[in-house]
């Protein structure tokens, strides 16, 4: 999932997704590939996964939660909008490991089965996403981070 919560000026395109993903997941683009892959211990020159998910047929004409799964999740090899975000918009999402974050925490892209999530950033590390804390969504708990310019924590 995700929310814009304080907006600001953003780059978006259309591009191909490598792997079923949900809306809201990190991403970086494969030039070689022309696809984008989940992010892997990275925070610089990532993107944000967004869908414009329409319901169809018999659903067509009913409000479906953007939290439900078939509205959320962005098929392999379909298009999605990558979108860039400029610094001090603020984003809330639910693809990150929240496990130990506290306010003012670095993040970055995690790595292996958390490939494609914010996780917390560790010594030696570039980040462009500070962490700002839980973001209530209706029923629904996000984690919310703002765009800084990139900082290598010691």
């Amino acid at each position: 999932m995700l929310r814009n919560v304080i907006t600001g000026p953003k780059t978006v395109e259309i591009y191909k997704v490598a792997s079923d993903m949900s809306r809201g997941a990190i991403v970086t683009k494969n030039f070689t590939t022309k696809v984008a892959d989940k992010a892997s211990d990275v925070a610089v020159e990532t993107y944000l996964v967004d869908y414009d998910s329409q319901p169809m047929g018999h659903l067509s004409d009913v409000e479906i939660s953007a939290y439900e799964t078939t509205m959320d999740t962005v098929k392999a090899n379909s298009y999605a909008v990558l979108i860039k975000p400029s610094v001090g918009s603020q984003w809330a999402i639910d693809q990150i490991v929240s496990a130990g974050l506290k306010e003012g925490d670095y993040l970055v892209a995690g790595t292996a089965a958390n490939a494609g999530k914010l996780v917390k950033a560790t010594a030696g590390k570039v980040s462009t996403y500070k962490y700002v804390g839980p973001y209530i969504d209706g029923d629904k708990t996000l984690h919310q981070f703002e765009v800084v310019y990139p900082y290598t924590l010691a």
